[in-house]
Formats: C-alpha cells, sequence, structure tokens
C-alpha cells in the first residue's frame, strides 16, 4: 500500500463566516490532486490548514504517515508547505533574480553575507533558459505584469525544498502559451517527488495536468474521482452541475455609432502604433502573451499610465484622457487586473465599495441622500447575485468572484458608456462567470461598448465580437470573431519581431 504524504483526516472548523465539516483528504508523492468548487466552498480555508498557517478545530493530520501533535504540526507543515496564493507578493523593488533565490542567495563571503551576484545572475539566466520563462535577470518586480509575477511565484515553488506545493488558481492569468510553461514546471516539481494540490476553475486544466479531482461544496467533501479512468461527464456531474456546458451566453445585438476611436497610441516603448474604433454595442477582445502590453493599453485608455497618440476621440469628439477623473467624466470606466490592489478599498464595507463611483449622483447641495443611495446599491448588488450577508461585509471577506462582481456593480451604477474589463473572470468560479458574462450582455443590450482584455482565448472566442492580439509591440490582428480560430490567435500571439 503507498503511504500518502499528506493525509487530512475528519478535519473541522468554524470561523466567523465559515465552516468545513468532516474533510478528509490524502496527498501523494509525484501527484497533482486537483481541488475544485465554487468559490467560498472552503478550498482555500482547507489549505490554509494543510500548510499550517491555521490549525482545524478537529480532525487528524498525517505527514509522511506520522501522526502529527497538535502543538507542533503547523510548524512542521510551514517547514515543509510551499503555498502560492492568487494575491501572492514579492518583493516588489528587488529584481528577478534577487526574489526567485531569496532563500538561497550565494555569498562571496557567508561571514559578511556578500552576495555573489555573478553567481546569482547565472542561477537565473539558467533557469530563465530552462523554461524560456518571459522576463529578464535584472528586471524588476515590480514592473512586470500579473501574469509575469504569477509565473515568477510558481518558479519559486519549484525551486524550494518543499514536498507539498499549494498552487491557487495558478493559470488563470496566463495565455495558452504561458500555460505551458507552468505545465512544464508542474512536471519538474512531480519528478522531484513532490506532490501538488492544485486549486483551479479550469476544467481543461484538470484534464491536461491532474491525477485525482476532489471537489468541495459549501464547506463540505462531494467526492474524489481518478482523472485516467474518469470522463469529462463525470468530472461535471461530480461538480453537482455547477459547471457549465455552455459557458459563453453570448448575445447578438446591432452595433450602433463609434463609442471610443484610437488612431496611434504608443507608451513607454512597450506599445506602438495602436489604432481600433470600438461602436455602441461592441465587444472587443484584446488578448497577448505577458508582457505585451495589455494591461498598459488598458492603463492608457483609462489615464493612469502615460501615453501619446495621434488621435483619440470619444462619440465622435476629440479627447484628451489625461487621467482617471478624465475618463471618468468621459464614460470610461476600468475593472483592473489586480482588483486587491488597484479597485478594492480594503477596509471599507461592500456598500461603501460599490458606491464609491456614484457619490456625485446622489448629492445635493449640501448633503448625500443616504436612502436613496442605500437603494441603488442593494439594488445592483441583488443584480449580480452578490451575498447581502456573509457575516462580515468588508469585501475581503467575500470570495474572489463576489468581490469581482461588487467592482462590476460599481461601474455600471456610475453609467458609465466604456468599459474596459482587464481579466474580468480570473480565479472567478463558474457560477460567478455567468453572472459577470450576463452584466456584459446587459450593457451592450443598453449601448454600452466592451472591451475585454484576457488570457483565455476561449472567453475572447465565446464573448466577443472581435478579436485584436498584441505582439510585437502591435496589435498584429484585428478580425472578427467568426474569421479566426483559436490556433490562430495562438500563433500570432507568440509572434516576434
Amino acid at each position: 500500500m503507498i503511504k500518502s504524504l499528506l493525509t487530512l483526516k475528519d478535519i473541522k472548523i468554524a470561523t466567523s463566516s465559515f465552516s468545513l465539516k468532516n474533510i478528509s483528504l490524502e496527498l501523494f508523492h509525484g501527484e497533482v490532486h486537483v481541488l475544485m468548487g465554487e468559490n467560498g466552498s472552503g478550498k482555500s480555508l482547507l489549505m490554509q490548514i494543510a500548510s499550517g498557517f491555521i490549525a482545524p478545530d478537529s480532525g487528524k493530520i498525517y505527514y509522511k504517515g506520522t501522526l502529527l501533535n497538535t502543538r507542533r504540526q503547523n510548524d512542521i507543515l510551514l517547514s515543509n508547505t510551499a503555498y502560492l496564493r492568487q494575491d501572492a507578493t514579492m518583493l516588489r523593488q528587488l529584481s528577478i533574480a534577487e526574489n526567485l533565490f531569496f532563500s538561497n542567495l550565494p555569498y562571496k563571503t557567508k561571514l559578511f553575507k556578500n552576495i555573489n551576484y555573478d553567481k546569482l545572475n547565472a542561477m537565473c539566466r539558467e533557469l530563465i533558459d530552462e523554461f524560456n520563462l518571459p522576463f529578464g535577470v535584472f528586471d524588476r518586480v515590480v514592473d512586470l505584469g500579473l501574469a509575469q509575477r504569477q509565473i515568477a511565484e510558481i518558479c519559486r515553488s519549484y525551486l524550494s525544498d518543499a514536498d507539498i506545493i499549494i498552487l491557487d488558481e495558478p493559470s488563470a492569468a496566463l495565455t495558452e502559451y504561458e500555460k505551458d510553461i507552468l505545465y512544464k514546471i508542474i512536471e519538474k516539481i512531480k519528478k522531484r517527488g513532490a506532490a501538488i494540490f492544485y486549486i483551479t476553475h479550469s476544467l481543461s486544466d484538470v484534464i491536461k495536468i491532474g491525477d485525482r479531482i476532489s471537489v468541495l461544496k459549501k464547506g463540505e467533501f462531494v467526492g474524489t474521482l481518478k482523472i485516467k479512468s474518469s470522463t469529462e461527464d463525470d468530472i461535471i456531474k461530480l461538480l453537482s452541475g455547477n459547471y457549465q456546458i455552455n459557458r459563453y451566453p453570448k448575445l447578438k445585438v446591432p452595433f450602433g455609432k463609434t463609442a471610443l476611436s484610437v488612431k496611434g497610441l504608443e507608451s513607454l516603448g512597450i506599445i506602438k502604433d495602436i489604432s481600433f474604433d470600438l461602436k455602441k454595442g461592441e465587444i472587443l477582445g484584446i488578448t497577448g502573451l505577458a508582457g505585451s502590453g495589455r494591461t498598459l493599453l488598458a492603463n492608457c485608455l483609462f489615464g493612469s499610465a502615460p501615453y501619446k497618440v495621434r488621435e483619440l476621440k470619444v462619440n465622435n469628439k476629440v479627447r484628451l484622457i489625461k487621467n482617471p477623473i478624465s475618463a471618468i467624466e468621459n464614460g470610461i470606466a476600468l475593472v483592473p487586473e489586480d482588483r486587491l490592489t488597484e479597485s478594492i478599498f480594503r477596509y471599507l464595507d461592500i456598500f461603501e465599495n460599490v458606491a464609491f463611483s456614484s457619490l456625485k449622483r446622489f448629492t445635493g447641495l449640501l448633503s448625500i441622500n443616504s436612502s436613496y443611495l442605500e437603494q441603488a446599491v442593494f439594488e445592483y448588488i441583488r443584480k449580480l447575485n452578490i451575498p447581502e450577508d456573509t457575516g462580515s461585509n468588508n469585501l475581503l471577506e467575500y470570495s474572489g468572484g463576489n468581490q469581482q462582481k461588487a467592482i462590476m456593480a460599481k461601474w455600471i451604477m456610475s453609467r458609465a458608456k466604456i468599459f474596459i474589463l482587464d481579466e474580468p473572470t480570473r480565479g472567478v468560479d463558474s457560477a460567478s462567470k455567468i453572472d459577470i458574462y450576463n452584466s456584459i450582455n446587459d450593457l451592450v443590450k443598453k449601448g454600452a461598448s466592451v472591451i475585454i482584455i484576457s488570457s483565455d482565448i476561449e472567453e475572447i472566442i465565446g464573448m466577443c465580437d472581435r478579436v485584436a492580439v498584441l505582439a510585437s509591440n502591435t496589435f498584429v490582428c484585428d478580425e472578427k470573431i467568426e474569421d479566426i480560430s483559436k490556433e490562430q490567435i495562438i500563433k500570432l500571439s507568440t509572434m516576434t519581431n
């Protein structure tokens, strides 16, 4: 009988807003054990227990067949686990090399801790060449995009001595090309005998790299399947119908006049000669590899990054979008890629977060009409199926899907007319994705225009009318969805000068 690396048996825990009930799970050497379930099902809480961050109220934990003593279990698990969270942060002002090898820096003299930068950079260059990573040795983390930082974090897990690797939505921000890098790293981790808990909402990830899949629902264990001996339908049944086969409820609407026209936009030497038109009722998809400038373009259009442009028109009027205030005044909204640092007011509740962009609408001569504002906020919260009471109304206590829907509600309530959605469904469960897609459909029905920036090419094809691919510093195509295939988009994304 094969001994498990980690066994969780009859795990129970109750927090102020959630509980796990009698969860039993095993992780074996050299396997990828996939965890699935809607946001709020208990996956992350269970992984905090598995990694030693918190202790369960009851239950047993075995590590390499040995029952862990309650007083020592957290120390043992913490020292043998690498946990890559969705909101993981690196040392932003340091280089990639310094971050990746921070726990194993080579020194010229150990006594004085003088770093041997020649050796450090050579070690990093070897790793970059091994996996064809999308960044350089000397790049600072602060200058990288979210997908590049995600790949760097995965590399840190690979370089660690940990037996247990926990990856929380590692592929959510990655394109198909970048996912191949992730899969190669995972194979290397498995070959050295370590094991991986892999949290995802992507069925394609499950089939591609998973060995077993377990599903949680509302804090309870649903079941486990061996992936090689299961069909896609078996997995969907295990998910209890929460995974939508018709994942993209695209709505075709007639286009109106041009809402946004951009000619010759460039920024920071990263993107050049960007030109496109966006009509009322139209959804434009933009994709490209990490570092291609997708997020930079979104920030330029919202006035939060420096740029030059030959001509920019909103509703056929020449405009200069010099900062986010002027973008909002011109009816432009941005749902950013990194919601936790760029969109959520961390210490405000969900009501205040949703209301923030619309306060002017409800302000009279001397004060805010609070009752009218509250009524409007809760109407939008209900429209997007966001729970009104989770025990704590701080938005950080909500699931990732509900956080993203609250950000959408904020901008919809502001009555914006041009929506720039940067990775709008990254790390979001299937039910919340449908809510977001339906809200996009509702926007275009009412004449709004939408730009979806996404690394998920299936999402682009499923929800957009046109796709523009960023590569070699500019758009290398701008085609109707029906005139281009997924394979062509991937090929175009990898074009270089």
